[in-house]
């Protein structure tokens, strides 16, 4: 099963993000269901090992995390495959998550992290005029910053490649209450 660890946001803030990004008219905008601070991406897993992630999870002793999120990002390399707000303030709790996910016997690949909530896919070939305007996205909205949030939920999610995007399904929450 296809999965990731992340931090559910607040609808309220969730739907703010998401008509921000349909403003932009950058890439493929993320509808307000899918915006989600991801804290670990697990790629596929056997039903077994995510058992031993769950357990492992449910012991996690983890404060809420303060989030603030600030600035216009793309990400993914030369040729970016994403738009992306940072996201400050998890470094720690991520942290601990890894360490459960060590714990439960998953081994996933070393990756740099960069804590950040997408907000757009960008596409694979750009043109100039998709180049453009995330020029212009970054030109006028580039020092974005929105209230700082407290999130209290860690949450396990499937994640469903189709056609039309990515779909999420979220199997189990964790309460963070430190």
């Amino acid at each position: 099963m296809r999965c990731f660890l992340a931090l559910p946001l607040p609808d309220l803030l969730a739907g703010q993000l998401a008509g921000f990004a349909g403003r932009l008219r950058v890439g493929r905008a993320l509808p307000e269901e899918n915006i989600h601070l991801t804290l670990a991406f697990l790629d596929e897993q056997p039903l077994d090992a995510l058992e031993d992630l769950h357990t492992e999870l449910d012991l996690l002793r983890a404060p809420p995390a303060t989030v603030d999120l600030a600035g216009l990002v793309p990400l993914g390399g030369a040729v970016p495959s994403v738009l992306a707000v940072n996201a400050h303030g998890v470094d720690g709790l991520r942290k601990q998550v890894m360490g459960a996910v060590r714990r439960a016997g998953i081994t996933l690949p070393h990756r740099r992290f960069r804590g950040h909530v997408t907000l757009a896919r960008l596409p694979r070939d750009p043109t100039a005029g998709d180049l453009s305007a995330l020029g212009r996205a970054l030109e006028t909205h580039g020092a974005i910053r929105f209230d700082p949030v407290t999130l209290d939920t860690l949450s396990l999610y499937r994640s469903e490649l189709r056609p039309d995007g990515a779909r999420y399904e979220r199997l189990a929450d964790y309460p963070l209450r430190g």
